[in-house]
């Protein structure tokens, strides 16, 4: 755990704090080699490169039984069960909201214009795994794939070392009447969506999160299919006064950093009064968890201005405001992936079941980024109609931009139509 000084140079503290997640400079070449084995060889280096990197023998048709999504959901207990219902329940209204309408206006020359809203035909959604299960992450990627009328969804997440799929996930899957589970991760399962295996359908946009080998397979792919985001590790930057309670700090710093690999847990301590009692908590509940502090870190802020200076120029994945009056604080947020506004607000609500979706932008890129939306799964497609008389008034206007443009055959075009 490290504590910093403030210091007016903001740019400086954040370098500082991104420094402690840096990206290993091997991924790149590997994940290149592996989107290549898997662009050349379909599902063979999809099974040979499981088997050397996750130990684990691919059958030839590798896709979970229907009969055993249904069975792994029979098989949780009741009171996850609903869990996992009343989440669903709360992630499906709160993306309903995000659903955008065909549109349609008449201008003033008398041509309509608007758009319509077409979803994707198929969306893939990596789930990580390995040891780990992780169900939520089924809920927030395939609910507003739902919402947004996806037809395929299909779903990749690593296999168990025994072989086949977190119980979790596959129940999960169940849950939402998913059919398609492959237990392959890395990037190979990115590679395989992508592209397209004789098992593993092409699909029009990949989404979720996953290790530094994912997130590099995304961005050899960006162009080829929709992308939602290049994440990166977990994050939480906490702007807490002496309103705050040092124990549920601790605990909030100590869930970000429950994430490992690379996760940053961050405390802007206003005004100097929590630095020393959310440390001994820090100290005290990370040994009795098991975590590892490295990348948690309190940062001196002079006032409540100074910490909202230091978020905005940070833009963390996750922003926790513990201050008296947080609603009026909340007013300068300008670069945050999702904002938990009040001391009972913490992050691992949304991460599981308040509602918004815990898939957000990392590494900075809240400054321009979003968290998964329903927009993520669906296109609009611009729609122009013109009848004669709207073609009349336009096209004196377009065919003096073309001719300005030299462009003879699109001022003809537009001549022609004139009445």
């Amino acid at each position: 755990m490290r504590q910093l000084a403030w210091n007016e140079d903001v740019a400086a503290t954040v370098a500082e704090l991104r420094a402690l997640t840096p990206a290993p400079a091997e991924v790149r070449a590997a994940a290149t080699g592996i989107v290549a084995d898997v662009r050349t060889r379909g599902d063979e280096a999809v099974r040979e490169q499981t088997a050397r990197l996750d130990r684990v023998w691919l059958p030839e048709d590798y896709a979970v039984p229907a009969a055993e999504l249904r069975a792994r959901l029979d098989a949780l207990s009741p009171d996850l069960r609903a869990a996992l219902e009343t989440a669903a329940a709360n992630i499906r209204a709160y993306h309903e909201h995000e659903a955008v309408a065909p549109w349609r206006e008449t201008l003033a020359q008398g041509q309509v214009v608007g758009q319509e809203v077409v979803p994707l035909a198929a969306a893939g959604l990596y789930v990580p795994g390995g040891l780990a299960d992780y169900p939520s992450s089924v809920l927030m990627t395939a609910i507003p794939a739902q919402v947004a009328g996806v037809e395929r969804i299909v779903v990749c997440s690593p296999p168990r070392p025994g072989g086949g799929a977190a119980a979790g996930v596959a129940a999960a899957c169940a849950l939402l009447g998913l059919e398609l589970l492959f237990p392959i991760g890395g990037a190979q399962a990115i590679a395989a969506m992508a592209l397209g295996t004789a098992c593993v359908p092409r699909c029009d946009v990949i989404v979720g999160p996953g290790n530094a080998y994912v997130t590099e397979a995304k961005r050899l792919l960006v162009g080829e299919v929709g992308i939602d985001s290049l994440a990166g590790p977990s994050e939480v930057l906490i702007i807490a006064d002496a309103f705050g309670q040092p124990e549920w700090l601790a605990a909030d710093l100590l869930a970000q950093a429950e994430h490992g690999s690379g996760a940053m847990a961050c405390l802007a301590d206003v005004g100097g009064t929590l630095a020393v009692p959310v440390a001994e908590a820090v100290a005290r509940l990370s040994r009795e968890l098991g975590i590892a502090t490295d990348n948690v870190v309190i940062v001196a802020c002079p006032g409540r201005e100074a910490a909202l200076a230091l978020s905005n120029a940070f833009a963390p994945e996750h922003l926790e405001l513990h201050c008296a009056d947080a609603h009026e604080l909340l007013r300068g947020v300008r670069c945050a992936g999702a904002v938990f506004v009040g001391l009972h607000a913490a992050t691992a609500f949304a991460d599981y079941a308040a509602g918004t979706n815990h898939v957000l932008p990392t590494g900075g890129s809240a400054r321009f980024g979003q968290g998964l939306s329903v927009d993520a799964f669906r296109k609009r497609m611009a729609v122009v109609e013109l009848d004669g008389p709207a073609a009349s008034a336009l096209a004196p206007q377009v065919a003096a931009i073309a001719e300005e443009e030299g462009l003879r055959a699109h001022a003809l075009s537009a001549r022609l139509r004139a009445q």
